[in-house]
Order: structure tokens, then C-alpha cells, then sequence
């Protein structure tokens, strides 16, 4: 019993000790986000109203009024980045196969179409083909883009960071992925072009902010990808945002389709909204 309450004694001294620890400086500010507020980002170029994660799909995007194409991509056998979601073709072509195991060639034989279990009545437009980031470069040149590195080998990110730079649009990409290990990976290589949180950096920001500690987060991104709630566990909260501003973070969330719930985020002060509809995100300002 002395034991116990020794150790409790101790852990609220050490807790008092780590309030009073001087906290870490805001991230600096990047020409990313020089002079943008809210943030309309189409989520694989707006998916709910042309083929996911393909030039129509962004171009039809900025026609309406968005700010940011959210993308997705995978290195092909043959080394070429391609704009996609999941590592096999299946689903949103005619054909099938996984990206990895296939040449630009053999991937760009099929057509592209809408996604045909979340989309299954919808019609696609004919011609439509899964397109290099370099296609999508072309043609969006002066664009915003938040680009999600899928795979988790190394070759990918090389890949990435090199077409970045080579179209010289490292003040127009921000990086994410899933795979944190990945993402400190491209950090190293790529540190001219920004990053976003990978999943167990944005698990310890939101650890630290319920502990009462998010002065101790120090951030290697500058902005965060985060679902409203997950597990039944609210994960956007005023206390979140107030901390991640605080940091000079930026907080997106996804995947926002219904009116009502992306005007209650925008009101509680998120400062981007990621959506397969930004046509009914436009319609709400």
C-alpha cells in the first residue's frame, strides 16, 4: 500500500515536471500555404463526380472551384508512378492485375471507370486511363496538390520526390501516407517538399493533447489527415485544433460527403475539408 502510494506521489510530480517543461516552437510557415484559408480538396480528384484519381477526375475538380487534388500513387513494374488508390487495378478497370507487377503500358491498355463496388450504377465516361503523376503534372501545372505515397518499399518514394523536383513543385505538393517509416524516409531524402503526419505521429499529437502535454509534440510535418471520429472515439475536437494552430498545423478531414456535418466542421475551425463531392462542399459557403 506505502508502495502504491509512493508511486502515484511520483507520477504526479513527474507530471507537474513535464507542464512545466518549455515547449517546442511552432513549425515555420511554407510557401504551401501562402495566403489560402479553407481548403476545398477533392478526394482523388472529386470521385463522386468523374473516375477517382484520374486527369478528368482534376481537372473537373479546379473547373468547379476546388483548391487542393487529393492523389494517390504506386510505382509500376517498370518504374513509372502512376495515380491510383489500391495496389491492383481491379476495381475502377477492366482489366486486373497489381500495379507492382505490371508496365505503364499494360496498365494503361484498360480503361479507367468509377469504382465498382462504391459506385456501382454510375456510368463512366469512355476513354478514361489510369494516369502518371507526370500526365497530371502536365496538365495541372500551377495546382495544389496532397499526395498519398501507398507503398510501403522505399522505390516509391525515391520516385516521388525525384518527379516532384524535376517539375519543380515542391512549394505545390504536400506528402502523406499512412506509413510513418515511410514518411521519415522521404523527409531524409526529399526535405524540400513538405509532409503531413503518418499515422502513429498523429497517434502520439493526439496522446499528448488529451495528457495535457502538446507543448512536448515536436512536429516533423506541418499539417494532419484525420477522420472525425474513429472506433467511436471522437478524434476532431476544438481542444485538437486549438493545439495543432497552436503548433501552426493545419488540420484537413476526411472523407466529408454529407452538407451538414462539412458546415459543423468548418464552423468548429478545421482548415480543410477532403471530399468526393466538393461541389456540395462549394455549395455550403
Amino acid at each position: 500500500m506505502i508502495f502504491l502510494f509512493r508511486l502515484i506521489i511520483g507520477l504526479f510530480c513527474f507530471y507537474g515536471f513535464l507542464l512545466l517543461l518549455p515547449g517546442y516552437a511552432p513549425v515555420k510557415d511554407i510557401p504551401y500555404y501562402d495566403d489560402v484559408g479553407f481548403s476545398v480538396i477533392a478526394h482523388r480528384g472529386g470521385r463522386g463526380l468523374l473516375p477517382g484519381n484520374t486527369v478528368e477526375a482534376a481537372v473537373n475538380a479546379i473547373e468547379i472551384g476546388s483548391d487542393v487534388i487529393e492523389i494517390d500513387v504506386h510505382l509500376t513494374a517498370d518504374k513509372v508512378l502512376v495515380v491510383r488508390h489500391d495496389a491492383e487495378i481491379d476495381t475502377t478497370t477492366n482489366g486486373k492485375g497489381s500495379i507492382v507487377d505490371m508496365t505503364l503500358e499494360s496498365i494503361q491498355f484498360y480503361q479507367a471507370g468509377f469504382h465498382e463496388i462504391d459506385y456501382p450504377n454510375a456510368v463512366s465516361p469512355a476513354g478514361i486511363r489510369i494516369p502518371t503523376l507526370d500526365a497530371m503534372f502536365q496538365r495541372l501545372p500551377s495546382q495544389r496538390y496532397l499526395i498519398e505515397l501507398k507503398p510501403t518499399h522505399l522505390d516509391a518514394a525515391d520516385a516521388l520526390c525525384d518527379q516532384i523536383l524535376s517539375h519543380d513543385r515542391q512549394n505545390q505538393v504536400m506528402v502523406g501516407s499512412f506509413h510513418s517509416s515511410v514518411l521519415k524516409y522521404f523527409r531524409k531524402i526529399c526535405p524540400e517538399v513538405p509532409t503531413s503526419l503518418g499515422k502513429t505521429e498523429l497517434l502520439w499529437f493526439s496522446l499528448l493533447e488529451r495528457l495535457g502535454l502538446g507543448h512536448l509534440y515536436d512536429s516533423p510535418g506541418f499539417a494532419m489527415q484525420i477522420p472525425p471520429s474513429f472506433d467511436g472515439l471522437q478524434v476532431v475536437t476544438p481542444e485538437l485544433i486549438m493545439l495543432a494552430h497552436r503548433l501552426n498545423l493545419r488540420v484537413d478531414v476526411w472523407t466529408i460527403n454529407d452538407t451538414e456535418e462539412m458546415q459543423y466542421l468548418r464552423n468548429l475551425g478545421v482548415d480543410g475539408i477532403i471530399t468526393d463531392r466538393p461541389d456540395r462542399l462549394l455549395s455550403t459557403f
